[in-house]
């Protein structure tokens, strides 16, 4: 949809900003000029405010309802309500098939809500699997085995849960991989007569313009078939507590959000990690971002070659999740050593890029770099969601899943606009998107190096003092029926374990 969005606009944007009724921009690799929030701007910034315009409200639609999906049925109509936007979005396209670029407002609008309800799906969907995991046979007989120590505990639950989130993600790519499939081969239906086609171009469904707003559809319709399932196997009794007494749903978000940076105060390194992915979740993104922008003007909008492109991502993918999944599994490599490899060897990409600032050669200014991209992101880059989210179940207490995964949803949302507003302010002044691939280095360089202080072991036995600390408060309550801070507890803890280390 991104490609149809820039494609729109440079139909109808024009090549010099001082001459505005020049309409039509021909040449994808020079600048565009749209008007824009009462200005001119360039197309690249304003598809970059786009990214922006879209996280920024997640952000906001997060913070005010993501906590519903632990009250009563609210998880279930969130996701049905988000993937039927989704797929409205996806739909729609199809009506703006034979404009000239005059309504490319129109479409701009669709992505910016087909984003928005697509994001808040990934969300929702994410914060389901600590739970399917969890209670997965393997790991609640592992709980219940009184000869096994905690340790070996929870290495079994991290161990299945590192193997939920990597299946899971693979099959999302085993999907993206059918489709794709699916319309590259579609993409070379014979279309002579159809379309008039440019002299030298392959007369075929791919090279038509209408190929790109049919695959929407297409992706519209896959989108309810691979939905649908869950909705109906989804156990209908299912659902969270009601909404607590003298809550409302407009201020119960911020208070959750709230009581979640509290409560991750009292965990150090899950505190810490919040920085990290902060940073890495908004250095990926905004590389996405980047490439979605550079590759329509390298490929000349050309949808059936993005396709084949996603073809080779999709793929690639199957083979990145796997191949770190038998890292963590046959060779013992453990979560975090896993998640810095990933995002040590996305920050290439972006090292890449900084060499097409000052060259008109290299720096993603190629098709088969866009090529390397795909297959070097779906190897090494597209396992960090699973990882990330594997990661962040490790540091998270059990009970506390939905509070601590929307805080995180929150994050992501809130610092995925960063970039793109940062690269689209300096793009709009120097005309050179590519500039924008330092400050992506520079945000994966900072979270590396918070990444590295987040110590795994320590956090578990941050977690195993919350319990013990629960436990006390629970046990004080039911004998004197009188409240007990669990900060006072942990103060105590923390002072008996000073003096026994004394």
């Amino acid at each position: 949809m991104t490609n149809l969005v820039q494609s729109l606009m440079f139909a109808g944007g024009f090549p010099d900003s001082s001459n505005p009724a020049a309409r039509g921009c021909t040449d994808s690799t020079a600048p565009c000029f749209v008007y824009w929030a009462g200005g001119i701007s360039n197309v690249q910034s304003v598809m970059l405010y786009l990214q922006a315009i879209s996280f920024s409200v997640q952000f906001m639609l997060f913070t005010t309802f993501g906590s519903l999906a632990d009250y009563g049925r609210w998880n279930r109509y969130v996701m049905i309500v988000a993937t039927v936007i989704s797929v409205a979005c996806q739909i729609l396209p199809i009506t703006l098939v034979n404009d000239d670029g005059t309504h490319w407002a129109a479409m701009y609008a669709l992505d910016t809500i087909g984003l928005i309800a697509y994001g808040t799906t990934l969300v929702f969907y994410g914060a389901a699997f600590p739970n399917l995991s969890d209670n997965l046979p393997v790991v609640r007989k592992a709980r219940a085995d009184p000869s096994m120590t905690k340790s070996e505990k929870m290495a079994v639950v991290e161990r299945w849960r590192n193997h939920v989130s990597a299946i899971s993600t693979t099959h999302s790519n085993i999907g993206f991989l059918v489709l794709t499939g699916v319309l590259s081969g579609v993409g070379y239906y014979n279309w002579s007569g159809r379309y008039n086609f440019d002299e030298g171009t392959q007369a075929i469904l791919g090279n038509a313009p209408v190929f790109g707003f049919m695959a929407t559809v297409v992706c519209g319709g896959y989108m309810v078939l691979c939905s649908l399932p869950y909705f109906i196997a989804q156990p209908r009794g299912r659902g969270g507590p009601p909404l607590p007494p003298n809550e409302n749903y407009f201020t119960v978000g911020w208070k959750s959000i709230i009581r979640a940076l509290r409560e991750a105060r009292k965990f150090r390194f899950l505190f810490l990690y919040i920085f990290s992915y902060f940073l890495f979740a908004d250095a990926v993104t905004t590389t996405n971002v980047m490439i979605g922008i550079i590759q329509g003007n390298v490929t000349e909008f050309n949808n059936l070659q993005l396709t084949i492109l996603n073809l080779a991502s999709a793929a690639s993918s199957i083979v990145g999740c796997l191949m770190f999944l038998v890292l963590s599994k046959k060779f013992g490599v453990r979560t975090k050593l896993n998640l810095f490899i990933i995002v040590t060897l996305s920050m290439v990409v972006a090292i890449w890029g900084c060499i097409g600032i000052s060259s008109d050669k290299f720096g993603f200014k190629n098709v088969w770099e866009l090529w390397a991209f795909y297959v070097w992101s779906g190897l090494f880059t597209a396992p960090i969601w699973a990882w990330q989210q594997t990661m962040l179940a490790e540091l998270v207490p059990r009970g506390m899943e939905n509070l601590f995964f929307g805080l995180f949803g929150v994050v992501n949302k809130g610092s995925a606009w960063v970039g793109p507003v940062i690269i689209g302010a300096i793009t709009d002044k120097l005309n050179n998107v590519y500039v924008g691939w330092v400050v992506v280095l520079a945000f994966f360089v900072v979270s590396l190096i918070i990444l590295f202080f987040v110590d795994v072991n320590g956090a578990k036995i941050d977690i195993e003092r919350h319990y013990r600390a629960q436990m006390e408060i629970d046990a004080q309550n039911e004998e004197q029926n009188a409240p007990v801070s669990v900060e006072k507890i942990l103060q105590e803890d923390s002072a008996s374990s000073t003096g026994e280390h004394a």
